[in-house]
C-alpha cells in the first residue's frame, strides 16, 4: 500500500554539521514522537487511547489506535440502524489509517471524496459535515462499541455518540477542536472505554516523526496479508526522500523525489535474517526529511530489537539548516477565495513578501505550485481537476500555512 509522490523540490546547497548518533526505546508498548533538532522523545503510552480526533481546523480526520490493536468495521451506510445493530452473521472486514496522510483516519476512508468525508456528508447550505455511516470499534480491551459520528459543525465542533452493540452505557460526546488542552496538537485522543481524552501526544511543532506500529500489506511468501509492522512515520508538513546505493556519508540529494507519503521511512529500512534470527540493514540506505522549518536532515539505522524492547538505534545528521523561529502553521495575511469553488480559486496575497504557492490532491501529490508577489494575486482555473478535496500550502520566508480548499 506504499505510494511515493514527487515533488520538484531540489536542494541547492547543504550545509554539513557533526553526525549524532541515537536510539528510541519504544518498550513495545508506547510510541515515541522526535525532533531532529533537539532529539527531545515524547513516549505515548499507546493503552491510553483509542481513537483520535483531528486538531487540524481543515481537516475531518479520525484515526484508530492499530498500534494498541484498535480494529473497524463499517456495519451499515444509514445511522437510523443504531437501534437494531445485530452482528449476526456479520463479515467483519477491517478498514485501516491511510498510510499517505494524517487526514485520511481509518473513518475518513470510506469516503469517495467530497462532499463524502467517509463518516459523513458536508452540508452545502450549513457547511457541517453530517453523519451517515455507523460503525463498530473494537477496543484494546476487546469491548466491540457502535460508534456514529453525528456532526463536525462549521466552528470545528465534534458531535458522536458511542454505546455497547446491546445500546447499554450510551455515551454522548461533544469536543471543540479549539479546546486548549488538544489545539496545539495533531489529535485529540479518546479512550473510548472510560470515555477519557488523553493530552500527553507531543504538540505538533515539537517533533518530526514518529516511532509507532500501523497496519501494511506484507508479501509472506507468495501470500499477501494485513499486518502490524513496527516503523517510522513523518509528521504533517513533512517531505522525505528515500536514497539507495550510496554511501551513508555522502549528503547529495541532487537526484532525489521528495515526498509528503507519511509511511515512506517506513518499516522495511530492515530485514530479519532466519539464519541468524538478526536484524540486517542495508549499508547504504538513507533517508532524508525536509521538516517543517525547511531544515532537511539525514537518518540512517544501524540496529533494531523488536518485541517487548522496541529499540531503534540510527544516525541523524542536520545538512541544511532551518529558520529560525519558524511558525509551523502561522496565520498569514493571505486571502483565498471562494472556498468552496466550482471554477476558480483567488489567492490574494498581504504580505510584503512573495508568497510560494502548492496544491496537494487528499494523496499528499502535488498539482501544481507557482509565487505570487507581495500585495498581489493570482488565481487558478479548477474545471480541469477532479473534484474533491484539496490542501494549499501557503508559505513566505519564515511562515507556513496549509488550509483545505474544496473543488466542486
Amino acid at each position: 500500500m506504499k505510494k511515493t509522490f514527487t515533488s520538484i523540490f531540489i536542494l541547492a546547497a547543504l550545509i554539513v554539521n557533526a553526525q549524532s548518533a541515537d536510539s528510541v526505546t519504544t518498550g513495545g508498548a508506547s510510541d515515541v514522537y522526535y525532533d531532529f533538532e533537539s532529539g527531545t522523545q515524547v513516549s505515548l503510552d499507546r493503552t491510553l487511547w483509542d481513537i483520535g480526533l483531528t486538531s487540524d481546523l481543515m481537516n475531518s480526520s479520525i484515526m484508530i489506535n492499530e498500534n494498541a490493536g484498535v480494529e473497524l468495521y463499517l456495519y451499515s451506510a444509514d445511522t437510523a440502524d443504531w437501534s437494531t445493530v445485530d452482528t449476526s452473521g456479520f463479515s467483519f472486514k477491517n478498514i485501516y489509517n491511510s498510510e499517505e496522510t494524517w487526514a485520511f483516519g481509518a473513518f475518513s476512508n470510506q469516503g469517495t471524496n467530497h462532499p463524502d468525508y467517509g463518516w459523513g456528508i458536508y452540508n452545502t447550505n450549513t457547511h457541517d459535515i453530517l453523519g451517515n455511516r455507523l460503525f463498530i470499534v473494537k477496543t484494546q480491551t476487546g469491548d466491540y462499541l457502535k460508534v456514529v459520528i453525528d456532526k463536525l459543525d462549521s466552528e470545528g465542533v465534534w458531535f458522536f455518540r458511542t454505546a455497547m452493540l446491546d445500546g447499554s452505557n450510551e455515551k454522548s460526546y461533544e469536543y471543540a477542536k479549539s479546546k486548549e488542552e488538544s489545539a496545539a496538537k495533531n489529535f485529540a485522543l479518546l479512550n473510548l472505554s472510560s470515555g477519557d481524552f488523553d493530552y500527553s501526544n507531543a504538540d505538533t511543532k515539537a517533533w518530526d516523526i514518529l516511532f509507532t506500529k500501523y497496519v501494511t500489506t506484507v508479501m509472506q511468501g507468495p501470500v499477501s496479508r494485513d499486518m502490524a509492522v513496527s516503523g517510522v512515520k513523518i509528521n504533517a508538513g513533512c517531505e522525505v526522500a528515500e536514497r539507495a546505493g550510496e554511501d551513508v556519508t555522502s549528503n547529495d540529494t541532487s537526484s532525489l523525489s521528495w515526498g509528503t507519503s507519511i509511511t515512506e521511512i517506513g518499516y522495511d529500512w530492515k530485514s530479519f535474517n532466519r539464519g541468524t534470527f538478526q536484524y540486517e540493514f542495508a549499508a547504504d540506505l538513507a533517508y532524508f526529511v525536509r521538516t517543517q522549518s525547511g531544515a532537511v536532515w539525514k537518518i540512517w539505522f544501524t540496529g533494531y530489537e523488536g518485541g517487548a524492547v522496541g529499540k531503534y538505534v540510527f544516525n541523524t545528521e542536520e545538512i541544511k539548516a532551518g529558520v529560525n523561529s519558524v511558525e509551523k502553521h502561522a496565520n498569514l495575511n493571505t486571502s483565498v477565495y471562494p472556498n468552496p469553488t466550482n471554477g476558480v480559486l483567488n489567492i490574494s496575497n498581504k504580505e510584503n513578501e512573495g508568497l510560494n504557492i502548492m496544491l496537494l490532491n487528499a494523496q499528499g501529490a502535488v498539482i501544481l505550485q507557482t509565487t505570487v508577489n507581495a500585495f498581489d494575486a493570482t488565481r487558478f482555473d479548477t474545471k480541469d481537476l477532479a473534484k474533491g478535496i484539496y490542501f494549499l500550502q501557503l508559505s513566505t520566508s519564515n511562515a507556513t500555512s496549509t488550509q483545505r480548499v474544496i473543488f466542486e
